[in-house]
């Protein structure tokens, strides 16, 4: 009997331990960096947004025109110029890569074209996670009215080194733009 109650606080105190360690994802704060959030609505605990599908789908060609890292540290360490330009440089990457091959990315604007903007606006380390929040917009490359609109984090492994070249980041910045695709094409499926 003492084996069995001794076995069941040992089992408790483990699992402690793991939820423990385990990251917590939060709803990121609003960073100022999409053109408007009034009409945002949440979808989760660590999700907003807003999708205008009819007007989203008369778009066909998409314009990435700002992409940007404005989290200026990571776990009390600065981030630098040069590994801020890596962490954009595969945010378009990945992007276009999720796109390309159904709805061109283009450097000019159109009737049919509509632009994207995304912002990695914090990086954090919850437990033994990498949590990364992204604001990103689509607008009209003309009037620039906002048809979708997200504000949204998530968590992926954390690997020690550098959080930006890590598979663990790259795995979360391609899941929002596999999402940005699949938002897209429901759109188009109207």
């Amino acid at each position: 009997m003492k084996n069995s109650i001794a076995i069941l606080f040992s089992t408790a105190a483990a699992l402690c331990l793991l939820v423990g360690c385990a990251g917590h994802k939060y709803q990121p704060t609003k960073s100022g960096f999409l053109s408007q959030y009034h009409h945002m609505t949440p979808v989760d605990d660590t999700t907003t947004r807003y999708v205008d599908a009819p007007r989203l789908a008369t778009y066909n060609k998409f314009k990435i025109v700002s992409v940007a890292v404005l989290t200026k540290s990571y776990n009390g360490k600065p981030l630098t110029a040069e590994q801020q330009q890596k962490m954009t440089d595969y945010i378009r990457v990945s992007v276009t890569s999720a796109l390309q091959d159904k709805y061109p990315i283009v450097a000019v604007s159109s009737t049919d074209t509509a632009e994207i903007r995304i912002a990695i606006t914090d990086a954090y380390k919850s437990g033994d996670q990498l949590g990364i929040s992204v604001e990103g917009e689509i607008q009209d490359s003309f009037s620039g009215v906002q048809v979708a609109a997200v504000v949204r984090t998530d968590l992926g492994k954390l690997y020690l080194g550098d959080w930006w070249d890590k598979p663990s980041a790259r795995e979360v910045v391609d899941g929002w733009s596999q999402r940005l695709r699949q938002a897209i094409d429901s759109a188009h499926a109207r």
